[in-house]
């Protein structure tokens, strides 16, 4: 069985949208209040951020040009799937239990620390790179 990128992201979009359509209406039927309906979808968007982050690492680049940096380039993957996989479940958790004030920023802090630790990692996965073909 092949995994087909755009209907996986098609379905994806799909659910996304659909949610917050589904959201925004209950809130207008008084199904849900207007705090839940944002709730969810930023819930659902956490999730996301954790499914994208986890399959991030089992991506297969080009090639590189030795087994040295081939193993940095995958140990680079694998540190910033965990740290964005951690970043999006705390996302989400605080989400599900913060009230909507402090959940705002507070998600956003910690969607900014897994990538800053994802960035710090690719920087140091090339540079360790750039040091190897110095010298």
């Amino acid at each position: 069985m092949t995994f087909n990128r755009i209907a996986a992201s098609a379905t994806g979009a799909t659910v996304l949208i659909s949610l917050a359509a589904l959201g925004k209406l209950g809130a207008h039927l008084g199904v849900i209040d207007a705090d839940m309906a944002s709730r969810l979808i930023q819930i659902a968007i956490g999730l996301t951020l954790v499914v994208f982050a986890n399959g991030a690492p089992k991506q297969i680049g080009r090639p590189r040009a030795s087994f040295e940096a081939e193993g940095r380039a995958q140990a680079a993957r694998r540190i910033a799937g965990w740290s964005l996989t951690i970043a999006g479940l705390i996302y989400a958790g605080v989400w599900v239990i913060a009230p909507v004030a402090l959940a705002a920023p507070f998600s956003i802090a910690v969607v900014a620390t897994g990538l800053t630790v994802t960035v710090l990692c690719a920087w140091n996965a090339c540079r360790s790179r750039s040091a190897d073909l110095a010298g």
